[in-house]
């Protein structure tokens, strides 16, 4: 990853969120680091928070040259951020992108491992996985509102942008039955949680 791109953002996009990933990932940004791509999946969420999409695509793009290794320490987040990718891409109407990008999120989903050591028996299992995530868990109401109760405003919207993460991450690729299935609550329920983070500093 090209240190230049974090010192840009840094220069346009001046928020404390921001800049502080930011910084991190000048340091060190190795996509074999669990750690190194959460930085940069909550970077590109933010900087999405903050409406530089632009900077989220620039991101996203050295993460499509990196072999799938099944570390998904790694790769839950690199997913999550090509879940915001086909967001933006659906958002300028690019959905033969968006496609190819979810055909490749399920490939590796599908792709056997040492239980499931054949497609025919990952498919099955992935399936029973993909139907756990469901409406309105995905939400963090309830980690929200217990927050809330107990006046912690920033315990509040790190729950709200963790729930962006599956919101958009997984929702985006329309293969998880029990959050398409409620599209547009989840969509009504992104539009707030990012009203009410971007109001950030």
């Amino acid at each position: 990853m090209d240190v230049n791109i974090f010192e840009e953002i840094i220069e346009n996009c001046p928020k404390k969120k921001v800049e502080g990933l930011s910084r991190k990932l000048m340091k060190k940004c190795s996509f074999k680091s669990g750690t190194d791509a959460e930085n940069l999946c909550h970077l590109v969420y933010w900087l999405y928070i903050y409406e530089r999409p632009d900077f989220v695509l620039s991101l996203c793009k050295p993460t499509h040259e990196i072999t799938f290794d099944q570390n998904f320490n790694v790769w839950t987040f690199i997913h999550s951020i090509w879940g915001l990718e086909i967001r933006i891409l659906r958002e300028k109407g690019k959905e033969k992108e968006c496609l190819e990008i979810i055909k490749t999120m399920e490939e590796h989903w599908l792709t056997p491992n040492k239980v499931f050591n054949t497609r025919e028996k990952m498919i099955p299992f992935e399936e029973r996985r993909k139907e756990r995530f469901t409406y309105p868990d995905i939400t963090r109401r309830d980690n929200i509102e217990k927050c809330l109760q107990e006046k912690n405003s920033n315990g509040a919207n790190t729950w709200r942008f963790i729930a962006l993460l599956d919101m958009i991450g997984l929702g985006e690729t329309k293969l998880f039955p029990n959050i398409h299935l409620h599209a547009k609550e989840v969509e009504n329920d992104i539009n707030e949680y990012i009203s009410i983070l971007t109001a950030l500093k």
